[in-house]
């Protein structure tokens, strides 16, 4: 003779093997949310952007605003960094290490460039010959919440590839000549 079985009171109650997994489920999900809460801070993944926060107090606008087929019919503004703003102007001798072009990218409706920015995209010059496959650049797209969504994008490099000449651009800027 086997030995009775002994029910729990939410098993006898009508529907309670479904109220008794609905109930764990619930707890779970309480659970889970109290583990994700919006008070702690996200953590930090991935690189950084490789230019300041507040790049716009000292880079110096090189070209004004545009339409750019390459940048996924975007409206575009250049900025040039310290370092690099009077190899870019006056096209002669190498960027410095370090040096940093970056393009502030706007929707294509803002034929002037004064609706908010939508991401940037950026050059930032590397020590020559340390790496030719990249053009001896660090490419970097970065989204309006200083996200890196892309390093070293080999589109990229494909397109900045036919600008090392002063008739198409000047050493992979694609910046032709006024």
């Amino acid at each position: 003779m086997r030995p009775a079985l002994k029910l729990q009171p939410a098993l006898l109650l009508p529907g309670g093997l479904a109220l008794a997994r609905r109930a764990c489920l619930l707890a779970s999900l309480c659970a889970l949310a109290a583990a994700c809460s919006a008070d702690e801070p996200t953590p930090s993944v991935g690189p950084e952007p490789l230019f300041p926060a507040d790049y716009a107090q000292s880079y110096t606008l090189v070209r004004d605003c545009r339409l750019s087929v390459e940048h996924d019919l975007t409206r575009i503004r250049v900025l040039a960094s310290p370092s690099a703003l009077a190899t870019y102007q006056s096209r002669t001798g190498e960027f410095a290490e370090g040096a940093l072009l970056l393009k502030e990218e706007y929707e294509y409706a803002q034929e002037d460039c004064s609706g908010p920015i939508q991401g940037w995209t950026l050059m930032q010059k590397l020590s020559a010959g340390s790496s030719p496959e990249t053009l001896d650049y660090h490419w970097q797209k970065v989204n309006t919440q200083r996200q890196v969504t892309s390093d070293d994008e080999a589109r990229c490099i494909s397109c900045h590839t036919g600008c090392g000449s002063s008739k198409e651009g000047y050493l992979n800027t694609c910046a032709i000549p006024p």
